[in-house]
């Protein structure tokens, strides 16, 4: 027996926050990588909190099976729409996410993906492996020169702000669209706050940085990309379902846009559409903005904080519902 209290996980903890957490708390977890939603349900019988990743569906259904001692869901991560959040709100349970800890990375990340689809790194690479035509690339190939041009951020959030930070340094003309424009951002980030219209049709470089909602699936549709540059580089790594990921594969395929960069994916946690990732003008990344060690040291590091102040005060520090 043990006078610990308890936190349940539907997949099976990473070391070093499982190490943590089982020092504090009694941790269930299944013997397996990731827990079908009735064994979670068991494993969260007698548990306090739950600890979720953003592979983790947490519907309506799960939600309503969960035991009323669960109290609180603690996410990692900045991005809650895999939670039902109304469904959490209306059984009671708290909800909490790490915001900020991953900021300076998924920036840093942005930028890489920035110049990778620009510059057409997918097919350098292609071509470096092969060793044919090496240094004698066709007009076909090359990239584009990232100094100097319009980058669109959409979403000027703590990250998108960072992004700003570091686009001024390649010397790009920064404009902008969020719910809350200020002349701080414009005049902090050397940005222009414009509307959603304009933005598509000014951009060279479109960067994603909205969270998922209602109101931003799909939000770059076969609409969207009509209003932009033939030679503009859409740039995401918020959530994959924030773009109509057919209608981009068909733009990219028949030269409407110039290329893309991409960390997230409409069908995660499945694997990325072939149709997508073997487009030479596509540069991917596995979900993996915000792998660093700094970062996932602090997120765990989070977490941690989040179920301790919750379960000595009541309230998560990071509370989100």
């Amino acid at each position: 027996m043990t006078d610990k209290r308890m936190i349940a996980s539907p997949r099976q903890l990473p070391g070093a926050l499982a190490g943590m957490l089982r020092a504090k708390y009694e941790v269930r977890e299944p013997a397996e990588s990731v827990a079908a939603p009735d064994e979670f349900v068991s494993l969260a019988q007698g548990a306090e909190a739950v600890f979720v990743t953003a592979f983790d569906d947490m519907d309506d259904a799960l939600i309503r099976a969960l035991p009323d001692s669960v109290k609180l869901i603690a996410s990692i991560g900045v991005g809650v729409d895999h939670i039902d959040l109304k469904a959490a709100e209306r059984r009671g349970i708290a909800i909490s996410n790490t915001p900020e800890v991953t900021t300076a990375c998924l920036a840093d990340t942005t930028m890489g993906l920035i110049i990778a689809a620009c510059r057409r790194f997918r097919e350098g690479l292609d071509i470096a492996r092969t060793g044919e035509g090496r240094g004698m690339l066709t007009p076909e190939t090359w990239g584009q020169r990232v100094t100097g041009r319009t980058l669109g951020i959409i979403g000027m959030g703590n990250v998108g702000k960072e992004v700003a930070k570091r686009a001024q340094g390649f010397d790009l003309n920064i404009i902008y669209t969020t719910p809350r424009p200020s002349a701080e951002i414009d005049t902090k980030y050397n940005a222009r706050a414009v509307s959603f219209d304009e933005l598509l049709k000014q951009a060279d470089i479109i960067s994603l940085h909205c969270p998922l909602k209602e109101q931003t699936h799909h939000l770059i549709d076969a609409a969207a990309i009509e209003k932009m540059k033939p030679s503009a580089v859409i740039i995401n790594i918020s959530r994959g379902p924030v773009i109509d990921e057919l209608a981009l594969i068909s733009a990219l395929k028949s030269g409407r846009l110039f290329a893309a960069g991409l960390d997230v994916f409409e069908t995660e946690p499945d694997p990325i559409r072939e149709e997508l990732y073997s487009l030479p003008n596509v540069f991917c990344l596995p979900h993996i903005a915000s792998a660093t060690w700094e970062s996932r040291s602090a997120m765990a590091m989070r977490v941690l904080a989040n179920i301790d102040a919750f379960f000595e005060t009541g309230d998560a520090l990071d509370r989100v519902v």
